[in-house]
């Protein structure tokens, strides 16, 4: 639902204040809804909740939302600009626009061509379905998801189990068999559909072979992926040896002690980055990756509509 360039000259905050005004325009939170908290939000999109609070405080100066002790940010209604008002500054916006096109060498037809299509785009939005992707940490989420929403063609947001009261309007869940039940329980509107997934085989062959004396190294990008995936792997491989993890959400200056210790070293994509100056030959690794059963992928395929 809300997507952030980093790359982008314009400040994140920024980004996420121009977001949330349109989903407010366009109903997706309507009067009345309390806005995800700041931590939650700055979770889901990897921010810190100051630079979340600073948005959201932004629109509140704009008279979009107020803060209510105890409550949260929750959108009020909008007293509706003048036209004039609305006129003027959107020809500010509109002469922003036509400026960085013509930079970038589009004529008149060009630009009026790509207006014709974004409307056409922001008209057929509104019967976009809500897709999210349930799981007990975040990297897992965030990592089927992905695999999810290239199959279907459509965004598909990530979420913990624990936050899926954020989630209420939901069209479509996705989560593993083993977790169904809850999101049912959480989210009762939405349809729900179990998927398999699995850990790589060769990295749980290679766990598989190791001994009870030896030691697994794990390494994840957030630390709430540590316990759940610990356990998983355990249960996945028989494997009954120490395992010793740690996340890189906060650098990797601890991997120094951490990495001599193990006799294989599992990382997961979201960690893989951030490995790379420490990854060396000396040590055995190898990249734990997830994938979505093909005939889960089917069935979410032919349980969309359209």
């Amino acid at each position: 639902m809300i997507t952030l360039d980093r790359a982008a000259s314009t400040p994140v905050h920024e980004q996420l204040v121009e977001q949330l005004r349109y989903l407010i325009a366009t109903g997706r939170y309507k009067p009345g809804e309390t806005l995800p908290s700041t931590r939650a939000m700055g979770e889901q999109l990897n921010l810190s909740f100051h630079t979340v609070r600073k948005a959201y405080q932004e629109l509140e100066r704009e008279g979009l939302v107020e803060a209510r002790p105890g409550s949260g940010y929750t959108v009020i209604e909008r007293v509706p600009l003048s036209k004039s008002e609305r006129m003027e500054r959107g020809a500010a916006v509109m002469q922003e626009t036509l400026q960085r096109l013509i930079g970038l060498g589009l004529d008149e037809a060009e630009m009026e061509y790509l207006f014709e299509e974004q409307l056409a785009l922001l008209e057929g939005e509104g019967e976009r379905l809500k897709l999210v992707f349930a799981a007990p940490y975040r990297e897992l989420a965030e990592l089927a998801g992905s695999q999810v929403a290239s199959v279907v063609q459509q965004p598909v947001e990530a979420a913990t189990l624990d936050a899926l009261a954020h989630h209420q309007d939901a069209d479509f869940v996705f989560a593993r068999m083993q977790d169904v039940r809850h999101v049912r329980e959480q989210i009762p509107r939405a349809d729900v559909i179990g998927v398999v997934v699995m850990p790589g085989l060769d990295a749980l062959a290679r766990i598989a072979r190791m001994l009870d004396h030896e030691t697994l190294g794990l390494v994840t990008r957030y630390p709430d992926a540590i316990g759940p995936l610990s356990a998983e792997l355990r249960a996945q491989s028989g494997f009954a040896g120490q395992i010793v993890a740690a996340s890189v959400e906060h650098g990797t200056r601890h991997l120094a002690q951490l990495v001599p210790q193990t006799d294989l070293l599992l990382y997961t994509p979201a960690s893989r980055r951030r490995l790379l100056a420490v990854l060396t030959d000396r040590y055995p690794h190898a990249e734990l990756t997830f994938h979505v059963s093909r005939e889960a992928l089917e069935a979410i395929r032919q349980a969309l509509p359209g």
